[in-house]
This record gives structure tokens, sequence and C-alpha cells, in this order.
């Protein structure tokens, strides 16, 4: 059969949903060619903008930087695809990888900060994860640049209140958002409208298909993150792999995970604040301060029941758990649990020190949460409290 043909008729079937069963090979052929095709992020972009809910008229410069972000970069996206692919698609992972779990705003971000501190893993930075289709060729002088306009002008990062720096640690996920992976979540948080749909389908993951689909790039991601650092063991982070354990399992069968956890009440008001940052500067829609609790309430309970469910599956050698509030006050003695658990080895003791020292102190908002709101937080995440209780 003609190849243009192929291709012509596999981006149809893709576009309108025919079932998997019926066009695989369609699929098949639409996989392998539909990312080698010039500008194809700028045109995935603008679709699943339109399929999502459009534009709010507010967030139109925010559209743009996202849109320019993909056409700008669209020769390196190709070079680096032309270059790298194969040899990431044949790289083989030595060392299964350290998955952190938790709910956002639970402590996944700090956690993530100090295990990178061990020389012997790599993961996923800021820089990596915006540009993820292309940093084998920019992170070299465009990060450098990036970093020096963040300094001189005095950017902060927005979410963690700490001064831009692209090498801080970023979600695996988000990665796969800036690749045109249509099963990456974070998809949801630049178009929110879409959240609740997002996470049934790309975080509990009820599609065989769509499962499969979802682990094969986040697999590329984790062998690019892999191949990148010379072998590395990769340590991953994003949030809704708490709900994925039984996915991650079947891929990495000896993966390690770490689950962190927090006082349920700070988590809300912690996704309430990260949620109106989220919508100020990346979101390309306004959702109603309403829509948001529901979204937090709703994510939780099915992100930490899901965590519940599955975490038997995870062998005891290779799970630990750990408290968002000791692990501020006991670095120390935290990372010797998760190392001596995970059998890991050596935690990078003297690294450890000497982040904690040059580390400003974290400033912990005050939130005052009237009775109303905590007993509704309290009956509708019971659960939570008790499982983990302060």
């Amino acid at each position: 059969m003609n190849p243009i043909f192929d291709l012509a008729v596999s981006i149809i079937y893709y576009h309108v949903g025919i079932p998997k069963r019926d066009c695989r090979a369609y699929c098949d052929i639409m996989k392998r060619t539909l990312h080698k095709i010039p500008f194809y992020p700028v045109l995935f972009f603008i679709k699943t903008v339109l399929q999502s809910g459009g534009i709010a008229p507010k967030k139109i410069h925010v559209f743009f930087l996202y849109f320019f972000r993909y056409l700008l970069l669209e020769p390196f996206r190709l070079a680096e695809l032309y270059i790298y692919q194969k040899k990431i698609a044949a790289h083989q992972i030595k060392q299964s990888p350290i998955f952190i779990l938790g709910h956002w705003r639970s402590g996944t971000s700090h956690l993530q900060r100090i295990m990178r501190l061990d020389p012997c893993l790599s993961t996923s930075t800021i820089f990596r994860s915006v540009f993820s289709d292309s940093y084998y060729l920019t992170e070299s002088w465009l990060k450098r640049a990036l970093n020096l306009i963040c300094s001189t002008l005095n950017i902060h990062h927005f979410i963690q209140r700490t001064t831009m720096d692209l090498d801080l640690p970023a979600e695996l996920d988000l990665a796969l958002c800036a690749m045109c992976s249509k099963n990456s979540y974070s998809w949801g948080h630049i178009l929110p409208k879409s959240f609740s749909r997002r996470v049934d389908k790309q975080i509990l993951l009820r599609d065989e298909q769509v499962a499969d689909a979802w682990i094969e790039d986040y697999d590329y991601m984790i062998r690019k993150l892999s191949y990148w650092s010379k072998g590395k063991r990769v340590l991953v982070k994003s949030p809704g792999d708490t709900a994925r354990i039984t996915h991650l399992l079947k891929k990495y069968p000896e993966a390690k995970f770490i689950f962190i956890h927090r006082d349920p009440i700070s988590v809300y008001h912690s996704s309430t604040y990260l949620w109106k940052t989220i919508q100020r500067h990346l979101s390309i829609h306004e959702v109603r301060k309403e829509e948001v609790h529901d979204l937090i309430l709703s994510t939780y309970q099915l992100l930490l029941s899901n965590y519940l469910e599955q975490r038997s599956e995870i062998p005891e050698s290779q799970l630990v758990e750990v408290h968002h509030t000791r692990l501020q006050q006991d670095p120390f003695g935290e990372m010797e649990k998760i190392y001596s658990t995970l059998e890991l080895g050596t935690p990078p003791r003297n690294e450890l020190a000497h982040f904690l020292q040059i580390a400003k102190p974290y400033n912990h908002t005050n939130y005052s949460t009237p009775d109303e709101l905590r007993e509704k937080l309290t009956s509708r995440w019971r659960f939570a409290f008790e499982q983990w209780p302060e």
C-alpha cells in the first residue's frame, strides 16, 4: 500500500477515534511517522486546545507563549528525533527506576530535591521537562541563557516560591505534555476544564489501550533520562503515579517506591494555592473557585484510595512511606530509613549536609480553616486521616 495513503488513513482513524482493534496497523504507522512530520507539535497543540474548551479571552498571551515555544524549537526537536530516537529506544535500563508517590503538595518536590543529591541518580529537571523533546541539543546553551535571564530579572519559581533555577527537579509527566503526548495528565493543568476527564483517563487508566500507550511514552522518557546520564538509576516524580502502581510494576517489577504523605488539611490549602498559581501563570482556561474546590476533593480521594488498593502489590522491600513533617524535622534520619528499606546503599550525607546549610528555610503559610470546611474535609477524606494519623 502507498505509504502516503497509509499515513493519511492512520491520521484519520487516530483522530476520529476508531477502536484500535479495527485499525491497529494504521495506528502503528501513525505512531512511527506522525512525530516526524515538521511542525506536528504546533498542530497537535492547537487541536488539543480547541477540543478541550478553547482559549479564555484573558489567556491569549499564555496560548501564544506555548505556541511560539513549539514553533521556535521545532528544528531542534526534529534534529534530536532523527539523531537519538533509535539509540534511546535501544537503550537498556539496567537499574529499575525509583518512583516518588504522593498527592500534589504533599512534599514530593522536596523529597525529589533531596534524593537527587545522590550522584548515582538521574531525574527530570524543569528544563528537561519543559524542553523534553529537544534538551539533548539545547541544554548546554539554552538552559544557561534562560537561567541568566531569570537571575538578571530576579524571576522566582511561582509554585515552589524559590529563586527560579531550571535545574530544579520537576514532574516527568510534564515532559510527556511538552513532547505532545496525548497520554499526559499535565494537559489538565494547561486546560483545567478537561482536568477531571484526564484524571479518569490518564491517571486511573481504566482503558487497557490507553494504559499501554501511556506506559510506552513514559518508558521512552525514562530511557531518555537514563541514556543521557550514561545509565544512572532514574528517579521519577509524578503525583499521578500514586494511582498507577499496578501498571508501573507490570513494566518495572523491581521498581522502588517512596510514598510521602502530609496532613490532609495542609494538602488542601496548599493545593488551592497551587491551582490559583497555575491558573494565573500556566492555564489557558479559567475555572471558578468552586470548581477548583471540587477538583481537589475528588482528585485527592481518587489518588489516595487507589494507592491503598494497589499498595499491597508492592513487595515489602520495594516500598517505604515517609511523613512530610518528619522529613523536614529529621532529614538525615528519614534518608537513612529510605536507603536502608529500599537497599539503595549509602545515602548522600555530605551532599545533604551542604544542601541544608545553604538552603533557605521554607516559610510555611498559616492557613485558617473554617469549621464547616474542616468538617467537610474530615468527612470526605476520613480514610486518609485514619490511615496516616499525625
